[in-house]
C-alpha cells in the first residue's frame, strides 16, 4: 500500500463514520439509540469494524509496511 492509497482508505473511513454519526444521531433523537435497538446494534458494529481498519492502517503506516510511489 502507498501512502495515497493510505490516504484515500482513512478518507472512505471518515467519510464512513461520518455517516454512521449521522445514523446515531438520529435514532438518538427517536429515543432509539440504546443496546435494546436492532438498528443501534448494527450501527455500532459497523463502527467498531471501522475503528479496527483503521487500527490496521495506522498500524501497517507505523511498521514501514508502506511501499514507495510506482
Amino acid at each position: 500500500m502507498t501512502l495515497e492509497e493510505y490516504n484515500e482508505a482513512v478518507k472512505k473511513i471518515v467519510a464512513e463514520q461520518q455517516k454512521i454519526a449521522q445514523s446515531t444521531a438520529q435514532l438518538a433523537m427517536s429515543g432509539q439509540a440504546n443496546p435494546t435497538s436492532a438498528e443501534f446494534t448494527k450501527i455500532m458494529t459497523s463502527q467498531w469494524a471501522l475503528m479496527q481498519q483503521m487500527a490496521k492502517l495506522n498500524t501497517d503506516l507505523m511498521m514501514g509496511i508502506m511501499q514507495p510511489k510506482k
